[in-house]
């Protein structure tokens, strides 16, 4: 059934052929089509990560633009590996009357699954141009063995 047989199924109203339920189309329409455009604005979301597998271990990548190092916190417990972050409130002054307050304040925290197991001791984490990048090396029992084979003289039958 195409759109226009629908559309004729539904009582119609006034001149422009607009149909019971077009303002309540419109609004779900509206929502669907800005789902997660807000989300940095209304609340305070999570940073981006990039989360891979390397041959020595594993790397995260957070875009943390505005952070100092101490307003981070990571820990390791076990397998899960959490980045925490919070930043000051962002206080208005009286004398101004502000139009629109967009920078944001307030804590997230973001944690991942090691896939493997990673060197606790050797974890890694640097700040720079506003990207966090966490390095943990595979531990030594995950980082592989090559196994030599012996000859051993040919038996005789």
């Amino acid at each position: 059934m195409s759109t226009q047989d629908t559309r004729t199924l539904l009582p119609v109203f006034g001149s422009r052929g607009l149909h019971l339920f077009a303002p309540l189309q419109r609004d779900i329409d509206r929502v669907f089509a800005d789902f997660g455009r807000e989300a940095g604005r209304s609340g305070f979301d999570a940073p981006s990560l990039d989360f891979a597998e390397t041959a020595d271990g594993v790397e995260l990548k957070l875009d943390v633009p505005g952070y100092k190092e101490n307003d981070i916190s990571i820990t390791l417990n076990g397998d899960v590996l959490t980045v925490a972050g919070k930043t000051s409130t962002q206080t208005e002054e009286a004398d101004k009357t502000y139009h629109l307050v967009e920078r944001r304040s307030g804590a997230f925290s973001r944690s991942v699954v090691m896939p493997l197991a990673v060197d606790a001791d050797k974890v890694r984490a640097s700040l720079s141009d506003g990207v966090l990048t966490i390095t943990a090396p595979k531990a030594a029992a995950m980082a592989g063995k090559t196994i030599a084979i012996e000859a051993k003289p040919a038996s005789a039958a």
